[in-house]
C-alpha cells in the first residue's frame, strides 16, 4: 500500500531522476467523473462553449481505471463538472477508501444539504474543497451566474457544525478562491469568511 506522509503534498513522492518514460505508477490520479454542472461561470470554458455531450463517468470506468493503479495514493474526483451531480460519487470514494486512498474533491457547493451530510462523512471522504470564488454576494453573483451565495454559506456553516456536533473531523472542509482581478482585492474578506464558517 503506497503511504505518503502528507497527502497534501503528494508531488514530493516523485523521484528527481523521472525521465519521459514513466518507471512507476503514477502517485496522484485526477478523475473527472461528469462534466455536467448546474451553474455558468465566467471562469469556465463550458459556458462559452459545448465541448462534449454531458455525461458522467461510468462505474465500469472508472474500476477500470483505478484498478490500474492499486496502490495509488491519492485521488481527486473533479474536472470542469460539479461531482455531486453523479449518483455513483459516495460509492466511488468508498472504492477508494476501502484501500486506503486519501480521497478528494472541489464543489461549488451548491448541492451541500442537510439529507447529504451524514452520507458525505460516511465515505470517509479526506477532503472537501468548496469553489466559492468570492466574499460577497454580489460578486458571486457576477462569477457564477446565479445567486447561490448565501444558501452556500449557510450551507457550509451547517455542515461543519453537524460535523462538530458528531464529533467528527473528516472531509476537512475549506473555502477556495480563483484569484481574479474582480476579486484579488476580497483576499482579507474571503479569509475572515472562510474562517468564520468553516473553523467551527
Amino acid at each position: 500500500m503506497s503511504a505518503l506522509q502528507d497527502p497534501r503534498r503528494y508531488f514530493e513522492a516523485i523521484g528527481a531522476e523521472r525521465n519521459d518514460i514513466a518507471g512507476q505508477p503514477p502517485v496522484c490520479l485526477y478523475l473527472e467523473v461528469t462534466n455536467r454542472c448546474n451553474l455558468l461561470c465566467e471562469t469556465c470554458p463550458r459556458t462559452f462553449e459545448d465541448l462534449e455531450p454531458p455525461a458522467d463517468m461510468t462505474w465500469d470506468l472508472f474500476t477500470r481505471i483505478v484498478d490500474q493503479i492499486p496502490n495509488v495514493a491519492r485521488v481527486v474526483l473533479h474536472g470542469v463538472g460539479e461531482p455531486m451531480l453523479v449518483r455513483a460519487l459516495p460509492r466511488m470514494i468508498r472504492y477508494l477508501k476501502d484501500r486506503g486512498t486519501y480521497v478528494l474533491f472541489n464543489t461549488n457547493g451548491t448541492l451541500l444539504n442537510p439529507k447529504k451530510f451524514q452520507e458525505i462523512i460516511d465515505t470517509g471522504l479526506d477532503e472537501l474543497r468548496v469553489s466559492l470564488d468570492a466574499a460577497d454576494r454580489e460578486s458571486y453573483l457576477a462569477i457564477r451566474g446565479k445567486d447561490f451565495f448565501p444558501r452556500i454559506i449557510r450551507d457550509v456553516g451547517k455542515f461543519t457544525a453537524y460535523q462538530q456536533r458528531m464529533g467528527v473531523d473528516r472531509p476537512r472542509v475549506s473555502l477556495w478562491l480563483t484569484g481574479l482581478k474582480e476579486t484579488v482585492d476580497q483576499l482579507p474578506a474571503f479569509v475572515r469568511l472562510s474562517a468564520a464558517s468553516v473553523d467551527r
